[in-house]
């Protein structure tokens, strides 16, 4: 018996903040380790800084980086889909 996984795309929530864009990628692009580390707070923050850059990380508030949690979720959410669908 032999089983191949295909690479998969890494999907991402793109965010617009000012003139600038990030891409973040979504829960199910993520790697187990990455992964473990959104179950604080502070874990989410840290995770997120990653994708942004120092100049807007320097003025967000915790209601901005919430907005952003939110919308993280929902498409993550989102993208998961249904079994078997690509």
């Amino acid at each position: 018996m032999e089983f191949t996984l295909k690479k998969r795309e890494k999907k991402t929530l793109k965010v617009n903040i000012g003139d600038e864009s990030f891409q973040i990628p979504l829960a199910g692009s993520l790697t187990p380790e990455e992964n473990a580390k959104l179950d604080t707070g502070d874990g989410t923050v840290a995770f997120l800084r990653r994708y942004l850059s120092d100049d807007v990380n320097a003025f967000l508030t915790v209601d901005d980086y919430n907005e952003i949690t939110a919308a993280w979720i929902k498409a993550s959410k989102e993208a998961k889909g249904n079994p078997g669908e690509s």
